[in-house]
């Protein structure tokens, strides 16, 4: 199975460096690495390097900016089997690739189309992380397993369980950071540049929740790297805030929705996430979550007024 890295960058190249360094250590090398640039790199990190090991080196200039576009300008060059999405600021553990294509090749009926690996490196609880999780297990904000939608239309992100599961498991969605799909899938599917052309939040869920509607998708927690979430070019905590609330609303329209009552379930919980803002408020009233939770409430005023369309971008 040949393998395309597809890798969006925007102004943050030391991020990037490290990135493309733990991919020049994979036990497996790819076929080729796609870099999609929005921001303005001076210079490709290890480009010498990878065409050395034997790995093509493709850089694409964008000058509209956009991550689902970036992913989708890079599906349309990628000439592998399987096609891995990283963002920039992962770094692999050396085996990540194998443990990977290994999936893809005991599936010998080819009902996986995608897999994603685990991020080791998520930060012990605090006493009121762990609070704050049971809040969102009440109000359906989050469940018991990781990548599971909710009847809510909320979900079970990664990381959120101190102890992540140790075996192979089919989940919903695969984490946005790190994940990979057969060539395939992308004759029928790409990323929603409609919703989410500019900062990706959702995007993933969005588009890995429809795939797996026809195809598995699959955790390998032997697959392991690092996520050191660069705080380089990203929104302000205001639009993160309605971003979050504007996205779950369109997912649940678009995915979960099917009977009257699934209203009440999502309304339940979009008040649970709520409370749970306001309590970290008031328990820590710092600028950025007073922001955040500005952001929340006027996506909520724009909900309950009708004042946004399907077809708007969150």
């Amino acid at each position: 199975m040949k393998a395309s890295i597809i890798v969006p960058t925007y102004n943050r190249p030391a991020e990037l460096r490290n990135c493309i360094k733990s991919i020049l250590k994979q036990t497996i090398k790819p076929f080729e690495i796609i870099v999609v640039d929005d921001g303005d790199l001076s210079e490709l990190p290890f480009e010498k390097e990878c065409r050395e090991a034997g790995i093509q080196y493709i850089y694409i200039k964008k000058t509209a900016p956009g991550l689902t576009k970036s992913r989708n300008e890079g599906i349309k060059v990628s000439r592998g089997d399987i096609i891995f999405f990283f963002d920039d600021d992962v770094i692999l553990y050396p085996a990540y690739m194998e443990e990977i294509l290994t999936v893809y090749q005991t599936d010998r009926m080819g009902s996986v189309g995608g897999v994603g690996g685990l991020i080791v490196n998520q930060r012990p609880k605090k006493l009121s992380q762990h609070l704050r999780r049971i809040v969102d297990i009440l109000f359906l904000v989050s469940g018991f397993h990781e990548g599971k939608v909710l009847p809510s239309g909320f979900a079970t992100n990664f990381g959120v369980k101190s102890v992540p599961s140790k075996k192979n498991r089919e989940v919903d969605f695969l984490p946005g950071c790190a994940m990979s799909f057969r060539k395939k899938i992308f004759n029928n599917y790409s990323f929603d540049t409609r919703r989410y052309s500019d900062y990706g939040l959702g995007e993933d869920q969005d588009f890995t929740y429809r795939v797996s509607k026809k195809y598995k998708l699959v955790i390998n927690p032997k697959a392991k790297l690092l996520h050191l979430e660069s705080p380089h070019m990203r929104p302000d905590k205001k639009a993160m805030g309605r971003k979050y609330i504007l996205y779950r609303y369109f997912f649940f329209k678009d995915h979960v929705k099917k009977y009257w009552w699934n209203w009440i379930f999502f309304y339940y919980a979009l008040f649970g996430y709520t409370l749970n803002r306001i309590i970290i408020v008031l328990f820590s009233p710092t600028k950025e979550h007073f922001d955040r939770l500005r952001g929340i409430f006027g996506a909520l005023k724009e909900i309950l007024a009708g004042d946004i369309h399907s077809d708007e971008k969150s």
